[in-house]
């Protein structure tokens, strides 16, 4: 048994058994001893390298190789890292202990993050992006945040910070199961869940813009109206109706991809969301996801649109 001491806490590291280490290179078996370990009762393995300290691109390779393998987040074991390095390590997103003295971890860095932010108002576009995922993808009653991060686009932080959001506006519930997890318990199912989410939702449209022309291959999700009509028995409008990212679409607009690009008409409306599009097995990512598409059009006044969008929740499937 291996100690070692993070933040003035000091835990105990299991080294991992040689029939634990399948999947592993031979320089891995060479370069490092590896051990399991639980802080703030989440599993981590930890990796201590066997001679000199690799670079940090080295490192963050192999930790991310390592990750799938083994289905935990990776924490290196190093010595005498200067400042310097210590950032270098930082920006590449390796975590790692140096000594008793400063400590990097996954767990550390949302904590930090959430001391700093008052309890908010409404949902963060992640917290948002998880409630939907559980409600119409599948549930993620009783998991762990690591289990979801590998399901969803963003990152362990991301999804702790998510998680911390939904916990601190009552949608949801921080447990530990039988083995000291931490995992998540949702405080309602389907539509009763959808109901109580009301008051913290936002439409997950930015930005609207208009052109007479995009100029990309990429295929895009379909939203608004066009997405409606999908869904529903609606008509669609003749022009394109599409969704991106808010960085996707600045980049556009900066190397001029959008032909007369406006804020009030056009042959192409470009909605800019806060978060990625949902695949569901019912549209597979081409049109956007039906909670997300009513949120982006309840404040739309006509009021086949607005009978439509009651036709869309009342036939929702909900899938937790």
């Amino acid at each position: 048994m291996k100690e070692l001491t993070i933040l003035n806490k000091r835990i105990g590291l299991q080294p991992r058994h040689q029939a634990k280490l399948k999947g592993i290179t031979i320089d891995d078996k060479l370069s490092y001893k590896f051990y399991d370990g639980t802080y703030q009762t989440v599993p981590l393995l930890f990796v201590e390298p066997t001679g000199t300290n690799g670079t940090p691109r080295k490192y963050a390779i192999s930790a991310a190789r390592l990750t799938d393998i083994f289905g935990l987040p990776v924490i290196y074991i190093l010595e005498n890292v200067p400042a310097y390095e210590r950032q270098r390590l930082i920006d590449h997103g390796v975590y790692f202990v140096v000594s008793s003295k400063f400590a990097y971890l996954p767990m550390l860095v949302a904590n930090e993050r959430i001391r700093k932010s008052a309890v908010p108002k409404q949902l963060s576009p992640v917290a948002q992006y998880i409630l939907f995922y559980h409600l119409q993808i599948e549930s993620l009653e009783g998991m762990a945040a690591l289990e979801m991060a590998n399901k969803l686009p963003y990152s362990y932080e991301s999804v702790a910070l998510g998680l911390t959001c939904l916990t601190d506006l009552k949608l949801c519930e921080k447990m530990s199961d039988s083995t000291n997890r931490n995992i998540i318990h949702f405080v309602a199912k389907g539509y009763e869940l959808w109901q109580m989410a009301q008051e913290v939702l936002s439409s997950p449209v930015k930005r609207r813009i208009y052109c007479d022309e995009l100029q990309i291959d990429d295929n895009l999700a379909i939203c608004n109206i066009n997405a409606l009509a999908y869904y529903t028995w609606l008509n669609p409008d003749t022009e394109q109706m599409v969704m991106t990212s808010q960085q996707q679409l600045k980049e556009w607009v900066q190397k001029g991809k959008l032909v007369n690009a406006n804020p009030y008409d056009g042959a192409v409306m470009i909605e800019a969301w806060k978060y990625p599009a949902l695949a569901t097995q019912e549209n597979e990512k081409q049109y956007v996801d039906k909670l997300s598409l009513y949120l982006s059009l309840q404040d739309n006044k006509d009021p086949r649109v607005e009978g439509e969008l009651e036709r869309l929740i009342n036939e929702m499937i909900w899938k937790d």
